[in-house]
C-alpha cells in the first residue's frame, strides 16, 4: 500500500500546473496560544488564512493583536453567536429554516456589522455558517444582509447572486477522536478530491482545507506544518480573495 504522503505527491505530479489550495480556520474569538500557533505556521509556510470568527464573542484586543502577526489573514463572520437553535433531535444549526426570516436577517446583519466594525479593511462579507449548516431562508437572505459570498463545506442549497467558496477537507475527526483525523483519512480525501478535479477537467477549481485551532492536538499541528513545508512549490496557496475571484 502506498504511503499517504507519497500517494498525494504522485497525484500532484500528474497536474500540468500546481493545484490551488486555500485555508479556512473556524471559531476564533481573540488572541490565544492556539491561534498564535496557527498564524506562526502560516507565516512560515507563506500560507494565507481566512479566520472565521464568532462575532458576538470578539475580544476587543483581537484586531490590534492580529495586525502584529506576520501571517496574511482575512476575517469573516462565523454566524453571530455560534448558537444552536435547532429543535431537539436535529443537527445543530444557527441559521436553519426553523427560525423566521426576520430573526435570521437580523443576526446575519449583526454578525457582519460586528466583524466589519472590529476588523475594518481586513474583513470580508463572506458568511460562514456555524457547523457548516444553513437553510434556504438564510441562503435567500444573504444578499439583503450585505454578504457577497458564502463558505460552508460542500454547499448543497442553491444560492442566487452569491459566490460560493466552500471548503472540502476537514482535518478533524468530529465523529471519533475529535482530534486530527489521521494521514490516511485526511490525505486520502485530499488526493481523491484532486484526482476527481483532474479527471473532470476542473483543475482551476480551488480546494479548501478546514481547521479548528481550538481542538487541534499535537498530530493536527504536525500535519499542518508538514503540509505547508512538503507542498511548498508544488501547490498554489490562495487567499480567500483569490478564491472568490477564481470561483466567481
Amino acid at each position: 500500500m502506498i504511503e499517504p504522503w507519497q500517494a498525494l505527491d504522485e497525484e500532484i505530479a500528474q497536474w500540468a500546473a500546481p493545484p490551488a489550495l486555500w485555508l479556512r480556520d473556524d471559531d476564533a474569538t481573540g488572541p490565544a496560544p492556539a491561534v498564535e500557533t496557527l498564524l506562526n505556521a502560516c507565516a512560515v509556510g507563506r500560507v494565507p488564512v481566512c479566520l472565521a470568527v464568532i462575532p458576538s464573542s470578539l475580544d476587543p484586543e483581537f484586531f490590534p493583536w492580529l495586525t502584529s502577526q506576520a501571517a496574511s489573514t482575512t476575517v469573516v463572520p462565523h454566524g453571530l453567536g455560534h448558537t444552536n437553535y435547532a429543535p431537539e433531535g436535529q443537527k445543530k444549526s444557527e441559521f436553519g429554516d426553523h427560525r423566521s426570516l426576520s430573526e435570521i436577517s437580523k443576526d446575519l446583519r449583526d454578525g457582519l456589522r460586528r466583524v466589519q466594525d472590529a476588523f475594518g479593511s481586513q474583513s470580508r462579507p463572506i458568511f460562514v455558517p456555524p457547523w457548516n449548516r444553513f437553510g434556504s431562508i438564510a441562503g435567500a437572505a444573504l444578499i439583503g444582509a450585505g454578504y457577497t459570498a458564502l463558505s460552508a463545506k460542500t454547499t448543497q442549497i442553491e444560492v442566487t447572486g452569491i459566490t460560493v467558496v466552500d471548503v472540502h477537507i476537514d482535518i478533524i475527526d468530529w465523529r471519533g477522536s475529535r482530534g486530527y483525523g489521521g494521514d490516511g483519512a485526511v490525505l486520502g480525501a485530499l488526493r481523491e478530491r484532486l484526482a476527481a478535479l483532474r479527471v473532470q477537467g476542473k483543475e482551476s477549481e480551488p480546494t479548501g482545507i478546514l481547521t479548528h485551532h481550538a481542538v487541534h492536538d499535537p498530530a493536527a499541528w504536525t500535519f499542518l506544518e508538514t503540509l505547508f513545508s512538503r507542498l511548498g512549490g508544488k501547490v498554489g496557496w490562495l487567499s480567500v480573495d483569490d478564491v472568490s475571484r477564481v470561483t466567481r
